[in-house]
Formats: structure tokens, C-alpha cells, sequence
């Protein structure tokens, strides 16, 4: 397990400081274009707020000012008032403009007020009768700008922070991991000890590289310990003798241990655990050698009437006898285990690709259905087989029993179909 602190080393702080640093430099050039122009689209959009105002309340206005509306005038300015680009609005009227309705902030400070008449009627008819003066908001103006400054800014910090890391990243994954793979492997190194050789998990066009000659000379000196270390064992081996002699009796005991948790009491093979653990082992030798591997289910027809009609006694007697007949027709390297009642796979390795299996079913089949004599009687059962392939039907143990559940149960509804067609 690398731990964080591996992960930034000296190496990887200082590649993540420099990594930082041309990031931070490019996002800051970037954020500085684009704030300014996202400044300018606002000036624009103020511009045409404030157009809007005088094409569409100034004539209303003028309306409301000759007929000394004052209502509708306070009404009006109120609704300017509250535009979010005007920050205030001040309206004369009336004899020289005496009559003023304001709202918002007005002050010195705002140097770039709008003044605009309110004209009533057009033509040689025009009559002033007031003005109006709008203050724009570029308070708001230059909080917006403030407002993107800051999410720009957390936006390329985030962004530059990413792909730092992940650049950091790369190159842990590329070069540093195995730095440190090959530290714990010198590190971890005990004269005697059962260590396998260093492996670079990399893609094999990357091993005449730097990286894979050094472990090649790793792998190169731990066998030479290795030898100087044998040598020496070969002096003490006497004294391991006597050691093992005094120690054979719980190894026996614990081999019987191993025995019963491993095996089936009645029939003496294999058990659902130790099934697991070949199958599994199968698959990775049949993987490592591009072999193909078979998973045979096989579940006895008729059995279960048997042992409810003759006891347990002749149940048991009849499993153990079929157990011997199917592990006769089976090599020696092939797996045979029980894992139910009337349940028994077989695991076929070594199998060449696109060779058939369909002879050893048949071999099984045959022994199975020959009848088994019990007192005086004659007790016979047939099987229903059936048959899942690595990599073909799946990769995975639990993929493959499921598979050759389902091939089962199809040869069991055929066997029926074709018993009903006897009948």
C-alpha cells in the first residue's frame, strides 16, 4: 500500500512547485482576458438598460409631468428607481422646474449622470415641461466584476490544482511507483526468505528501459544472495532433520485437520471449499498458459426416491460407489468434488481450444447409470450433465458454476422430454 506521504515525495513536491507554477501563471493571463471582457459586456448591457429607459419611460414621463401626475410620475420613477443599473433617478417639472421627485442615491460622486429632457408633443409643438437625471449603478457594475473575479479565481485554482495532481499522478504511476516497489523489495530482502522475484507490473515494450534493466540487476543480485544462503543451509541440514522428526507428529495431526476441512467425510473427495480454491487456481494457470478449462455439473436422476425408499444406509453406499466409477474415467490431474446431496463437478484443465468434452460426459454418464447392488436389490440412477468453458462461457469461478447450473438443468429437461417420448 503507498502511503499519501510516498505519493509527495521530494520528487513529486517538487514537480507538483514547478507544475503549480506555470499553471498558475497561464490561469492568471487567462483570467485577466476574460474579466476584462466580461467588464466590457456589462458596460454594454448598462448602456442599453439605461436606452431602454429613455425609448420606453421618457415620452410616458412627459406625459405624466405636463399633466402634473404626480402619482403617476412618483409611480414611474419608482419603477426606474428599481432597475438594478440606475442607482438613482431625480426628476424636475413643473414652473422652472421647481416640483422634484428623487430616488436612489444622488451625491457628487456620480459625475457620469444622465440628464434628459421630458418634451410634450413634437414638431414646432414641443414643449420642454422638465428633465430628468439618471445616475448609473456602477456599483453593481464593478461588484459583478468583483463577483467573476473571485469565481474565475476559484474556478482556476480548482482547475490548476487537478491537473497538477494529475500530472503528479502520471508520473507516480509511470516512474515513482516502482522506484519505491524496488526500495521495498531491497528492503524487504532476508537471507532465506521465499521472496519471488521483482516484477514490474509494465507493459512488456517498456522492459529494455532504464527501469527494467534495473530490475533486472535487482533480480540478478537477490539470486546471488540467494545461492550464498542455500550453501550455508546445506551445513545445518542435519540439525533440521532432527527438528522435523520432533515435529512430524503435529504435522500429521494437522494434515488430518486439513483432511477433514477439505474433503467429503462419505465419498473422500474434494469439498465445496477446496473445490473453490482449484477452480480459482485453474483458471490463473489456465489464463498464464492460454489453455482452455471445462466446469462439469452433474446432478443424479432418481436418487432422492432411492433414499427416501431404501434409508441413508443404501444413499450412502450408492454415492460412495459413484464417486469410485467417476473418478475412474477422470485423470489423475482432473478434479472431482462434491458439493451437495447429489451434486458433483468436475473441473477438466489442459484443454487445447475447441476440444470437446461431449466423450468424457458420455464416459460419465455411462458409469453412472450402471446399477449398484445393495442387499438385494439392484439400485440405478442416471445424470444430468452439465458443461460451462474458460474464457468462452466466463472468466470467473462463480461465473462458470452458473453457467453449467443452467447447461444442467437444460440436459435434465431434455432427458425428461425424451422420457415422456419413451412412454
Amino acid at each position: 500500500m503507498i502511503r499519501f506521504d510516498q505519493l509527495f515525495g521530494v520528487l513529486g513536491k517538487r514537480l507538483l512547485l514547478w507544475m503549480l507554477l506555470i499553471n498558475g501563471v497561464s490561469a492568471l493571463v487567462a483570467t485577466s482576458v476574460q474579466l476584462y471582457a466580461n467588464y466590457r459586456q456589462d458596460v454594454v448591457d448598462m448602456q442599453d438598460a439605461l436606452d431602454f429607459i429613455r425609448i420606453s419611460q421618457i415620452p410616458g414621463l412627459a406625459q405624466a409631468a405636463w399633466n402634473f401626475d404626480r402619482q403617476q410620475l412618483h409611480a414611474q420613477v419608482d419603477g426606474i428607481a428599481r432597475s438594478s443599473w440606475v442607482a438613482g433617478v431625480m426628476l424636475r417639472y413643473g414652473s422652472s422646474d421647481k416640483e422634484v421627485i428623487q430616488q436612489g442615491r444622488l451625491d457628487a460622486k456620480h459625475l457620469a449622470a444622465h440628464e434628459l429632457p421630458l418634451v410634450h408633443g413634437s414638431g414646432e409643438h414641443a414643449i420642454q415641461v422638465g428633465s430628468i437625471v439618471l445616475v448609473p449603478n456602477r456599483q453593481q457594475l464593478y461588484q459583478k466584476s468583483f463577483d467573476r473575479l473571485v469565481v474565475v479565481f476559484l474556478t482556476q485554482t480548482a482547475k490548476t490544482t487537478v491537473i497538477s495532481l494529475g500530472l503528479l499522478w502520471l508520473v507516480f504511476s509511470m516512474v515513482t511507483r516502482h522506484l519505491i516497489r524496488m526500495a521495498d523489495f531491497a528492503s524487504q530482502y532476508q537471507p532465506g526468505s521465499s521472496q519471488p522475484l521483482l516484477v514490474l507490473h509494465r507493459s512488456p515494450a517498456y522492459q529494455d528501459d532504464e527501469l527494467g534493466r534495473l530490475q533486472d540487476s535487482l533480480n540478478s543480485a537477490y539470486l546471488r544472495l540467494q545461492n550464498a544462503h542455500e550453501a550455508e543451509q546445506r551445513h545445518i541440514e542435519e540439525l533440521e532433520l532432527r527438528v522435523a522428526e520432533r515435529t512430524n507428529a503435529l504435522r500429521v495431526a494437522n494434515a488430518q485437520l486439513v483432511e477433514h476441512a477439505y474433503h467429503d467425510p462419505l465419498t473422500g473427495l474434494a469439498n465445496r471449499m477446496l473445490l473453490d480454491e482449484r477452480l480459482k487456481q485453474a483458471i490463473a494457470r489456465a489464463q498464464r498458459y492460454q489453455h482452455e478449462l471445462a466446469v462439469l455439473l452433474i446432478d443424479l436422476n432418481r436418487f432422492k426416491p432411492i433414499n427416501d425408499l431404501y434409508g441413508h444406509a443404501a444413499g450412502d453406499v450408492l454415492l460412495t460407489e459413484l464417486a469410485k466409477r467417476m473418478r475412474s474415467v477422470l485423470r489423475e490431474t482432473d478434479t472431482l468434488a462434491r458439493i451437495g446431496g447429489d451434486e458433483f463437478v468436475v473441473i477438466l484443465e489442459n484443454l487445447e481450444p475447441g476440444t470437446s468434452v461431449a466423450r468424457v460426459q458420455d464416459s460419465l454418464k455411462d458409469v453412472l447409470r450402471q446399477p449398484c447392488a445393495w442387499q438385494d436389490e439392484l439400485l440405478q440412477v442416471g445424470a444430468s450433465i452439465g458443461v460451462a468453458r474458460y474464457p468462452h462461457d466466463g472468466t470467473q469461478a462463480h461465473d462458470l458454476l452458473r453457467v453449467a447450473d443452467a447447461q444442467m438443468y437444460v440436459d435434465k429437461r431434455s432427458m425428461q422430454v425424451v422420457d415422456s417420448f419413451q412412454i
